[in-house]
Order: structure tokens, then sequence, then C-alpha cells
């Protein structure tokens, strides 16, 4: 398939674990994913489990909000960029490429204007300001 349902297996899992901590594994054998995809899936969960400093970094670029005030599709979304962009340099896909794709995943799962917010955020979070 594709790294985008790689990311989108990926918001799936940290999705399901933010809403319940516990759950079981998700089934990726319907999304077709390559060995090399399921790897990337995998990393780039990993990456955020292991980061915890991924939240403080988002946080301090939201205006007005927190980072439990956000819904959990945009917070897992913005999740899975910043750890790809910060914490996967050897196998990270360019930063306009990481942006578009998390916005196209704010069009698709988030709310109406979850693809601007995500969008600005990230330009934030990833020029360091």
């Amino acid at each position: 398939m594709s790294r985008r349902s790689a990311r989108e297996y990926a918001l799936q899992v940290l999705y399901s674990r933010e809403l319940n901590p516990d759950t079981e594994a998700i089934d990726s054998s319907a999304l077709k994913l390559s060995d090399k995809d399921k790897a990337f899936a995998d990393a780039l969960i990993k990456s955020v489990a292991e980061h915890e400093e991924i939240d403080e970094l988002i946080g301090s670029h939201l205006k007005n909000w927190s980072l439990s005030q956000l819904n959990v599709v945009d917070k897992s979304i913005l999740k899975l960029a910043v750890a790809e962009y910060f914490y996967m340099q050897d196998i990270r896909s360019d930063r306009n490429v990481i942006i578009n794709e998390a916005v196209e995943m704010g069009k698709l799962y988030g709310g109406d204007s979850s693809y601007r917010f995500i969008n600005g955020v990230l330009n934030q979070v990833m020029k360091g300001k």
C-alpha cells in the first residue's frame, strides 16, 4: 500500500490507546500493509510512546488551548506528525510531506476545521517557534 495507509493505521492505534490504554492490538490485515509500511507504522507508534516530550512540545505551541482540550483525533494526528519529524530522521519524509499527510488525515478523520488547526500547529512546531 503506502505510507499514508501506514499513518492511518498508526492513527487508529493511537486513537484506541487514548480512549482505552488497555486496548487489544488492532488488526492491520484489512489494510494490506506491506512489511515495510507495517514496520514504518510500528516505528511511528513506538516513537510516540517513547517520547513523552511530544505532548509538551505540542502544548507549548497551542494558543488559548491545552493538550487535554483537543479532540482525540487531532491530538493523535499531531503526535504522529511530530514524532515522525523529530524522532524518525532515518526514515522520515520531507517536512512538507509530513504536514500535508497530517492535514489530509485531519480532513478525513477530524472536524470541520481540524485540518487548518493541524496545519497551523505543525508549522509552528516544526519551525521551532
